[in-house]
């Protein structure tokens, strides 16, 4: 079985799955709309890893959210959305 690639992305460049994939970035952030438009995820993480995601945050001013975001739609880019 093969090694697994590490998930990267960069803070100072828009994701490549928005440049690469348009369709995938369309599906996987979706634009907030009147009622809402996205879903509440919850995930326990170790509390080390959290202090470093809000660090990383502070240090590149952009919300955990969209850094959240950026690492799903890399994510999903480089395994598949599972919708295929």
């Amino acid at each position: 079985m093969a090694a697994k690639k590490p998930l990267t992305f960069s803070l100072h460049q828009p994701p490549p799955a928005l440049a690469a994939a348009p369709e995938l970035a369309a599906r996987a952030l979706p634009k907030a709309t009147a009622t809402g438009g996205r879903k509440q995820v919850g995930a326990r993480i170790p509390e080390a890893l959290y202090r470093q995601l809000k660090a990383r945050a502070a240090l590149s001013g952009e919300p955990v959210q969209a850094l959240l975001e950026t690492a799903v739609v890399e994510y999903l880019r480089q395994h598949g959305t599972g919708t295929e």
